[in-house]
């Protein structure tokens, strides 16, 4: 009995304690209270963004009347919008976003609109190998000097470059960032100091191209290694530490990011498969599978690699210089990530690709800008790299390039060939047998396989759903104007035929949500840029973007939506010209709902 009242006593005693505690613990702040986020998704800003100074806080304030418009048209579209529709960071509205995307692409090659809209940062899918240490390389007594050159580069996708590099890089491994314009004569980069107030802005006197300009840049940089970076980038998490911790152990090694890919039409960010830089004979830089031995390597252990792609990599200064930087006798851009590869390898140096420093890329389908004078930097560059360094391999080069054989409007390259002799360089050969035994010699009769430019990884081939696809308002079916074989072929409304013989009108739809007729070609807007916007088929090329097609709707009918052109399908089956076309997104026009078939198993 005394121990029951014991126990009952010490059980009163405990809760009046604990009633006691949280009727004097002070509620939380407002600061400390989960707070309620305008809708800001459609931009993609991660809540990291939220942690910018008070300069980005102000340009985001003050830049985006773009960004005002683009709600107000959302606010004014939710009537006529479906859901889904809402949140598509791509999605034109009227005549300013079609204007706006149109230009960015005559311009500058990608998809201004949505790089606008993306803002200064966004959180990106950390695409490391899971083997990647996190923590491990976070001592590297190193500090950089970070160099992005630029001409006439959108101020969207320039500014988040380099606010990328800022978010992303530890403090004490950034000596400095140094930005080089090379007199460009569009966008108004003023602003870059009060963006920028610690970065270094300079402008060249006149256009020098992108080998002159960084070489520029180079001799304002004071930190231990250079790291050279494009103007339409982003920096993933983590991606310093890795990329110079080889360097702190060997001074002669250059690193070079693994370079993801963000679609020109999309900006959707991907990782790249592992593969290495290689070339063919023509001296164009290309993607190669990595030989079998790498099977038993680690995913996470740098990759040697023949050569680098060119506009990312990290070397130290000394050595940089030592070495002889780059040919100041190349023009503008072109096959100086060939002759310093060559250099590097030849002259004593290593070369490898950094799996676990992950840096995305914009490519492009284009080159936004040509020569000043119109001349060809590419060819005469390439003569100066086949002059000094192929040795008796140039005969391939002419086999490839036979125009090029009497051409010697390449300059003077005495210098670059006195220079080979004084760092006691290997020869080209002896470069083939060691670096890169995997390249095919065109009197071989082999064939070398590569991989796509940019990279992409393998796609399943299995479709998720066959059938026709059926126009609700006319009860007509989709198919293509000509044979399924034929590409460019546009879409036309024809009478629904069940025969399963017509291909014509037999649709796949992937897991990647492209749409294939018959399973041949994938369907495609391949004129983004422009106001009249055709779909055609087009050869399948696996990277999403201008053949990523979404259903909005989970039950039928829908709206067809492509995110590279910001419009939906349509249909109208009345006009003069009956091909379809994409058109601004309307959830109550009739002409843009349409219909799938069965599910596949």
């Amino acid at each position: 009995m005394k121990w029951q009242c014991r126990a009952i006593c010490l059980i009163f005693v405990s809760v009046w304690v604990i009633i006691a505690y949280y009727s004097y613990v002070p509620e939380k702040s407002a600061s400390n209270k989960l707070q309620i986020k305008p809708y800001s998704s459609m931009f993609h800003i991660s809540t990291e963004a939220n942690e910018l100074d008070s300069n980005f806080q102000t340009w985001r304030k003050e830049a985006p009347k773009r960004q005002q418009s683009f709600l107000e048209s959302h606010e004014k579209a939710e009537k006529n919008t479906d859901v889904g529709l809402k949140k598509k960071i791509g999605i034109i509205h009227g005549k300013d976003n079609e204007v706006e995307r149109s230009e960015g692409y005559r311009l500058y090659a990608f998809n201004v609109l949505i790089s606008n809209r993306i803002g200064l940062f966004r959180k990106l899918p950390d695409t490391r190998p899971p083997e990647c240490p996190k923590e491990i390389h976070l001592q590297v007594p190193l500090k950089a000097s970070v160099i992005i050159c630029f001409y006439n580069e959108a101020p969207t996708t320039l500014y988040r470059s380099v606010n990328t590099v800022i978010k992303r890089s530890p403090p004490a491994m950034i000596l400095e960032i140094i930005l080089v314009d090379d007199f460009s004569n569009q966008s108004d980069h003023t602003d870059l100091k009060e963006m920028f107030p610690n970065v270094k802005v300079f402008r060249t006197t006149k256009r020098e191209g992108l080998i002159r300009a960084r070489l520029f840049g180079a001799s304002k940089a004071t930190g231990q290694v250079l790291i050279f970076l494009d103007s339409h980038i982003e920096v993933n998490v983590g991606w310093l530490p890795p990329l110079l911790s080889p360097i702190a152990k060997d001074r002669k090694t250059v690193t070079i990011p693994f370079v993801d890919t963000i679609n020109c039409n999309t900006f959707d960010y991907t990782a790249s498969p592992r593969v290495r830089g290689g070339f063919n004979w023509g001296l164009h830089y290309q993607w190669d599978p990595l030989p079998s031995k790498f099977n038993k390597v680690s995913p996470a252990a740098p990759i040697p690699t023949p050569t680098m792609v060119g506009g990312l990599f990290a070397i130290e200064r000394h050595y940089f210089n030592e070495m002889g930087k780059y040919d100041a006798g190349m023009d503008l851009w072109g096959g100086e990530n060939l002759e310093i590869s060559f250099r590097i390898w030849m002259c004593g140096g290593h070369l490898e690709i950094i799996p676990c420093s992950r840096v995305g890329h914009v490519f492009r389908n284009r080159r936004p800008y040509s020569s000043p004078r119109g001349e060809d930097s590419m060819l005469k560059n390439s003569l100066r790299v086949a002059h000094v360094w192929l040795d008796d391999y140039i005969k391939f080069f002419f086999k490839t390039n036979p125009g090029a054989r009497n051409n010697v409007n390449y300059g003077d390259i005495s210098e670059r060939l006195s220079l080979r002799k004084f760092l006691e360089c290997h020869s080209f050969k002896w470069y083939l047998e060691n670096v890169y035994p995997e390249q095919i010699l065109p009197n071989s009769g082999k064939r070398s396989p590569v991989l796509l430019n940019p990279p992409v990884h393998a796609r399943p081939l299995k479709p998720k759903v066959v059938d026709k696809i059926v126009h609700i308002a006319s009860g007509l079916c989709i198919q293509s104007a000509q044979e399924i074989y034929a590409k460019h072929s546009k879409l036309i409304l024809a009478k629904c035929d069940s025969s399963p013989k017509i291909k014509k009108q037999q649709w796949y739809q992937t897991f990647d949500n492209e749409l294939r007729l018959a399973n041949k070609l994938c369907l495609e807007i391949n004129d983004v840029g422009f106001k009249k916007s055709f779909p055609r088929l087009m050869k399948c090329h696996n990277s999403r973007g201008t053949q990523e097609w979404i259903w909005f709707n989970s039950s039928v009918p829908s709206m067809l939506y492509n995110e590279a052109s910001g419009k939906c399908l349509s249909a109208n089956p009345n006009k003069n010209i009956p091909y379809l076309e994409l058109d601004i997104c309307d959830n109550l026009n009739p002409n843009m709902k349409f219909a799938f078939g069965f599910l596949i198993d």
